[in-house]
């Protein structure tokens, strides 16, 4: 969907928004809250999947809306999955060392375990163990790291619909579910520059330093 001029983008909304039902305007305003909130509407997700739904039946009002304070709304159907990007360079999230090379470090699971599946169209599942020997192997923190200090990063990547786990059963359940939302986040598309990335951030910072940008 092409970008608006504001003027267009002002009257599309006013006349659609006009004639809405006063449930239907609270449903809205949850709905934008909600995408400014967490960025991503992952319609595979249970939680999201009517939220998705009411989004692609009003996307045309809720694209001006967004148009109005400079950000695109953007569609990926396969996926389905709705996200916001700022069209004026503003709102981004400052990322601590830890959750910017564990993102790249995702992101390559994804693109390897995605090019072995049958279906590209699916969530990829890693072992929570297999993750933690990754980082390990990249050499990038002095110390080894163990399960106990990926959490608090890990939470803030579920907390954003780029993975899912369970935090609270880690021994039982040793799974990483990877969406594939993370494909907007890390945009590099090639196995060799993902390896080039993390190659980037060895001696760069201590764990907690916010060292980039997403």
């Amino acid at each position: 969907m092409g970008r608006m001029t504001r003027n267009t983008a002002l009257n599309k909304f006013c006349e659609q928004y006009s004639a809405w039902t006063d449930t239907k305007k609270d449903k809205f305003a949850r709905l934008c809250g909600k995408l400014l909130d967490d960025n991503f509407i992952y319609g595979q997700l249970s939680d999201d999947k009517d939220d998705y739904y009411t989004i692609l039946g009003n996307r045309e009002t809720i694209d001006a809306y967004f148009n109005l304070i400079d950000f695109e709304l953007n569609h990926d159907d396969r996926n389905k999955i709705f996200f916001l990007k700022s069209s004026a360079d503003r709102n981004r999230v400052r990322l601590k060392k830890m959750e910017t090379v564990l993102l790249i470090v995702l992101r390559r699971f994804y693109y390897i375990k995605n090019k072995e599946s049958i279906d590209s169209n699916t969530n990829i599942s890693i072992a929570f163990d297999e993750l933690v020997d990754s980082l390990n192997q990249s050499r990038i923190f002095k110390d080894k790291i163990v399960k106990t200090q990926l959490l608090e990063s890990m939470k803030t990547l579920k907390r954003f619909k780029i993975i899912n786990f369970d935090a609270n059963n880690l021994e039982v359940n040793n799974v990483v579910e990877i969406f594939p939302t993370i494909v907007y986040v890390v945009q590099i598309n090639d196995i060799e520059l993902l390896n080039g990335k993390l190659k980037s951030y060895v001696g760069k910072g201590d764990l907690d330093d916010e060292i980039d940008e997403d």
